[in-house]
């Protein structure tokens, strides 16, 4: 049988039962080799990779399993993570400010938000995770360049990255070293751990 012939509720079941084993087994905080044990876990599984072989060839099981289903997870923890603290927080917390959200942009995954205080300064929070921080970046970049109205006075807005940790936590000296080089061009980040 061909992989789109699995049955929705099968389907619904099996990334179900993956997200649970993925909680129970703590896949967020996996090395490569806890992983690839997992990994193997999960192919071998009878809810999980035993039911897949019915649908797809076996050597693509390891495959769907984590291209499909775990990156989903993943995807899932990180936005949940970065959805814990909200874009108001993160100015009161980097600037000590409070600002209201004035508009937000969804593009991709990445979720951006821009924030005007009541002394009329703008701030620019863009989401991302640790390892695409400069997409993050970008995707701020891109936002206070298509929209002149953000620069006041010739003075651009302010600009602070959410980042989520998809992995395994990040140590202080890698956050410092984040922040001292995106400080280095007047971008602040927070780090939200998934």
């Amino acid at each position: 049988m061909a992989k789109n012939s699995m049955p929705k509720k099968v389907r619904d079941k099996i990334f179900e039962t993956v997200y649970k084993k993925a909680d129970d087994f703590g896949y967020m905080e996996c090395d490569r080799v806890q992983s690839g044990q997992f990994m193997d876990l999960l192919v071998e599984d009878p809810e999980v990779g035993l039911i897949l072989i019915e649908y797809m060839p076996k050597e693509r099981v390891r495959t769907y399993i984590k291209d499909t289903i775990l990156n989903r997870y993943t995807k899932l923890v990180n936005n949940r993570a970065l959805a814990a603290v909200t874009p108001e927080d993160t100015i009161k917390e980097v600037y000590d400010d409070t600002a209201a959200v004035i508009d937000n942009v969804t593009s991709k995954g990445n979720v951006l938000s821009i924030l005007r205080s009541e002394g009329g300064t703008i701030y620019v929070v863009s989401s991302g995770t640790v390892l695409k921080w400069e997409t993050a970046l970008r995707k701020a970049l891109e936002i206070i360049a298509s929209k002149p109205t953000l620069t006041v006075d010739g003075k651009a807005p302010f600009v602070c990255l959410k980042l989520s940790t998809p992995t395994q936590a990040l140590t202080e000296a890698d956050k410092k070293l984040i922040q001292s080089a995106l400080g280095a061009v007047g971008v602040k980040a927070v780090f939200c751990d998934a």
